[in-house]
Order: structure tokens, then C-alpha cells, then sequence
């Protein structure tokens, strides 16, 4: 544990059959071997997961799980923050709390990333509902003491909230301390103008950041300057949580290590 100056974290699927995976246990392993402090899961039901057995076999491996991801979840369910059809929009505000109390368990967030929309929900009377359900869903976050956190997605893959400043749009009218925005670096690189400024003009609304190349590869393996950005993150002070998401180009043990020969040294203690 620590490592690295920053709390380190990757994203990926947890299997439902998490305990008898080989490939999982070893991806497990290597990223104990390497280091991480976390990681932040899609789980296709999380209703259907022991949350103390689930800490349980992190923590052999030294990990927590630090956010629940709700994509993979949202995708399998249909699920709307954005939905103006009101019974779907109140199922999916639902679900969305029953996410953060999951989180809860752990002491962890939930991240809504697809959660927000599906594509083509990007009307005027999408965005009202959109902010709507956050407002409803912030109120739970704040009993639970469990952040909920928007992830700004680039235009191509959802409907509403691509840029830092349109995600904080979002929620700026929640005014709660638990809810937050999520940067990503594999986004903003095409959302934003300038990502630096960006990222000082929101350094008060987010608590986690994803890294991920401009390829949509692992830092390292495309052409971002993870050095530059990170020395951003430092100038600003940032406290919170680093996590790597991104697709795989050859395997995760081997692309996971290749990646953090790279980033080690980025992120090593001074």
C-alpha cells in the first residue's frame, strides 16, 4: 500500500464467479505486485455480490475497491438518469441509490458515466431530467456520506455532460458535498480546449481522476504527456484518487506492466 504519492487504481469487470477466475486472481496479483492501492469495478449485479466477501478477497490482495462503476450496469439494465419517459428516469434514480449504498459498504463512490443518457437523450428536456435525477439521487448521497460522482464523457459515446464544464453544470445545483465530477484524461483530450485549464478551473470538484492515453490505450502507449499532467495535479495540490481505464491492446497483466514502467517513476514518492 502507498507506494505512490497518489492512491493508484484501475477499472475493470469484476467476473460473477470472482473467486474461482484464475485469470482474474492473477490479474489480482499483478496489480499487488506492481503496486496499486485499489481498484474500481463494473459488476453486472452488484445486488447479487456479498459486499464482506468481496472486501474480503481484495483485501487478500491488498486492494480496496475504491469506486463502483455503474456503466456496465446501467448498459444491462437500460438505465436513464436522463430519461424523460418519468418511470424509467425514477427506476434509474432509484437504482442509482441502491449504488450508492453498495458503495457504502465499502467506503467507496459511485461513478455515473453512462448512467447519465443513453445516445440520442440529448435534448433541452433531457438535460432538465438529467439534473433533476441528480438532485434526487445527491440527497441520498449526502445520508450515506457516499460521493456520487458524474463522469464528463466525450460527445461521441454519450449524450450530455462531455466537457468539465458541462458535467459541472450537472451538478452545481445539488450543492452537496458528496457529489463530485470525474475528469478523464482519454475524454478531455477531446472535449477540452485546453485540459490544464480545465483541470485548474475544476480543481475544486473533483476527488478522482482516470488516466487514460489519447488511443484509449493505457498511459504509455499513445502520445499524452501523463509527465505534464500529473505535474499539473501537483501544482494544484490534489489529494484525491488516480485510476487508470482504458481498453486493453495486448493483455492486462502484460499491458498493466508495461504501464506502470512508464508511469512509476511519474508517480513515485519525493
Amino acid at each position: 500500500m502507498n507506494r505512490y504519492r497518489y492512491f493508484l487504481a484501475i477499472q475493470t469487470l469484476l467476473p460473477d464467479n470472482y473467486r474461482g477466475d484464475s485469470a482474474f486472481i492473477a490479474n489480482m496479483r499483478t496489480l499487488q505486485k506492481l503496486g496499486f492501492d485499489g481498484v474500481e469495478l463494473n459488476i453486472k449485479d452488484p445486488l447479487a455480490i456479498n459486499p464482506q466477501d468481496l472486501q474480503q478477497f481484495l483485501g487478500d490482495f491488498g486492494l480496496v475497491l475504491s469506486v463502483f462503476a455503474t456503466g456496465f450496469t446501467a448498459k444491462t439494465n437500460n438505465l436513464s438518469l436522463a430519461a424523460t419517459d418519468e418511470a424509467r428516469r425514477k427506476e434509474s434514480v432509484r437504482r442509482a441509490k441502491e449504488f450508492l449504498a453498495f458503495a457504502a459498504e465499502f467506503g467507496a463512490g459511485a461513478v455515473a458515466g453512462f448512467l447519465k443518457g443513453s445516445m440520442g437523450e440529448n435534448s433541452a428536456k433531457h438535460l432538465e431530467c438529467l439534473k433533476a435525477s441528480v438532485a434526487e439521487t445527491a440527497a441520498e448521497a449526502l445520508r450515506l456520506k457516499t460521493p456520487f460522482i458524474v463522469e464528463a464523457i466525450n460527445r461521441f459515446e454519450s449524450p450530455l455532460g462531455n466537457s468539465l464544464d458541462e458535467a459541472w453544470d450537472i451538478i452545481r445545483d445539488a450543492k452537496n458535498p458528496y457529489i463530485h465530477i470525474l475528469p478523464d484524461t482519454w475524454h478531455m483530450n477531446i472535449e477540452e480546449s485546453n485540459m490544464e485549464a480545465a483541470m485548474i478551473r475544476h480543481r475544486e470538484h473533483f476527488i478522482g481522476f482516470h488516466l487514460s492515453d489519447n488511443n484509449r490505450f493505457l498511459p504509455g502507449f499513445g502520445a499524452l504527456d501523463f509527465k505534464k499532467i500529473i505535474g499539473v495535479l501537483d501544482a494544484l495540490e490534489y489529494k484525491g484518487k488516480l485510476a487508470l481505464e482504458a481498453n486493453l491492446k495486448v493483455s492486462f497483466i502484460e499491458d498493466v506492466t508495461k504501464s506502470l514502467e512508464y508511469l512509476a517513476p511519474l508517480l513515485a514518492k519525493v
